[in-house]
């Protein structure tokens, strides 16, 4: 992909991120790009008509302030927790560096995962022993150090898997070299990825399918001993990042990596139930990613 077709696109998806609402979720055509793991939500002065809402290391008004948005400004949404009632509410947000009181978020929260739980339980992958025919590759799944980072630790994975070494921190840095990308615990997308796995020396970072990968695309890949990165989007909104290593050509599942902490690290999933179900659909891939 141009480098500056993928910068132009990255503008629409930012602009079109911006404006949708929670309720209704984060909606992508086919030129957006995979922007992973956040919600926004807009900051608001409550019924005290505060002008700037302070953010706090924890959900408490005694907790250390560590800065402040206006009145107007978007934050990112990653989770929902309880903490000290504000304006009689009890529920505090989390951005993934700091915590601001719910009552100054203008958006219905209610979808928010709760922190600390699976982003999206549901429904559970079937089955969880590998199949007996399947072909896999070995990777080293990642856990992502930071709660917008699904992109970084799946980036860091595949980059493993080809004898790079690096911590997240490192390719963050190195996606952010001539990039929009923002490292301090900020969603990303594949194409992000995928600068900083060419900045690490790739011989190829791969190409982008504004969809999913189908069955034979994704045994394809795997047969060339190629794990690719994906994006699935949550119904509720927001997005998260997995990677394929492996497949079963008897029972057409696919392996999956997830960076999620607290997740099952590797699960088989039914490559239908994969691409769409209730919870998330599969909505863009980087496949051809070559060491």
């Amino acid at each position: 992909m141009m480098h500056k077709r993928r910068t132009s696109r990255r503008k629409k998806a930012l602009t079109a991120a911006s404006t949708a609402s929670l309720a209704g979720g984060l909606m992508f055509g086919f030129n957006a790009l995979a922007q992973a793991d956040a919600v926004s939500g807009t900051v608001i002065g409550g019924q005290s008509n505060y002008k700037t809402v302070n953010h706090r290391a924890k959900p408490s008004l005694s907790a250390q302030v560590n800065g402040s948005s206006k009145v107007g400004e978007k934050v990112q949404m990653s989770c929902r927790t309880t903490g000290d009632t504000v304006e009689n509410n009890p529920r505090w947000i989390f951005t993934g560096s700091y915590y601001i009181a719910d009552t100054f978020i203008n958006e219905n929260t209610t979808a928010l995962p709760v922190c600390g739980s699976s982003p999206n339980p549901n429904p559970k992958p079937t089955p969880t022993p590998t199949p007996t025919t399947a072909k896999t590759l070995k990777i080293d799944m990642q856990k992502q150090v930071r709660t917008q980072w699904c992109w970084d630790a799946s980036g860091v994975t595949i980059a493993k898997r080809w004898g790079r070494s690096v911590s997240q921190e490192q390719f963050c840095q190195l996606a952010a070299q001539g990039s929009w990308v923002d490292c301090n615990n900020q969603p990303a997308t594949l194409e992000d990825m995928a600068n900083g796995l060419a900045r690490l020396g790739l011989s190829n970072s791969g190409r982008s399918l504004y969809r999913n990968a189908s069955f034979s695309e994704s045994a394809a890949e795997i047969a060339a001993g190629r794990p690719f990165a994906v994006r699935i989007g949550w119904r509720t909104g927001g997005g998260h990042m997995n990677v394929i290593y492996g497949y079963d050509s008897a029972t057409n599942m696919v392996a999956v990596g997830d960076p999620w902490q607290t997740t099952q690290t590797y699960t088989w999933w039914n490559h239908a139930t994969y691409v769409n179900n209730n919870s998330f659909q599969w909505t863009h891939s980087r496949i051809g990613i070559q060491g």
